[in-house]
C-alpha cells in the first residue's frame, strides 16, 4: 500500500487517529474507502484502505510474506531503515550521500536508495542532515 498524501488504513475494531471528529471515524465502512480486506480467522477483523483524494495505491502480490521484498516492485527498493538496521548505518548513509549528486531530500525520497521514507519524514531528515 502506498498512502499518498491523504490515505490511511482504518481497522474496524480499533480507534485510529484522523483529522475528523470521533463520530465520523466510527462508521463502517468509513467514508472514502477504496479497498476492504477481512481476516479468515474468528473473530473476524476488517481493514479498509481509505483515500479521499485518490493519491494512494494498493498492489496485490501473490507470494509468501517472508518473500515480499524479493518480488516486484519491492525488489527494486533500497534497504529499509527499520528492518535493515545492520545495513542502514551512519557510515552507509555518508557513503550514499557522497556517491550521489542531488539534494539530500531527493535522495531520501527515492525508494531505490532507501525504502519507506515519505515526504513528511524526508523533510525532517533533510533538515537534520544539512545541519
Amino acid at each position: 500500500m502506498h498512502f499518498g498524501m491523504t490515505g490511511w488504513l482504518k481497522i474496524s475494531t480499533e480507534e485510529t487517529y484522523y483529522y475528523r471528529s470521533k463520530e465520523e471515524t466510527t462508521e463502517w465502512p468509513p467514508k472514502f474507502w477504496k479497498f476492504i480486506v477481512e481476516t479468515k480467522e474468528e473473530p473476524k477483523t476488517e481493514a479498509a484502505f481509505v483515500d479521499s483524494r485518490r493519491f494512494g495505491r494498493v498492489r496485490l502480490v501473490d507470494c509468501a510474506a517472508g518473500e515480499i521484498r524479493k518480488v516486484n516492485p519491492l525488489k527494486e527498493n533500497g534497504p529499509d531503515p527499520v528492518i535493515d538496521r545492520d545495513v542502514v548505518t551512519e557510515e552507509w548513509l555518508v557513503q550514499k550521500l557522497k556517491s550521489k549528486r542531488l539534494p539530500i531530500k531527493a535522495l531520501l525520497l527515492d525508494q531505490a536508495n532507501i525504502s519507506g521514507i515519505g515526504n513528511w519524514v524526508g523533510y525532517d531528515y533533510s533538515l537534520f542532515l544539512e545541519a
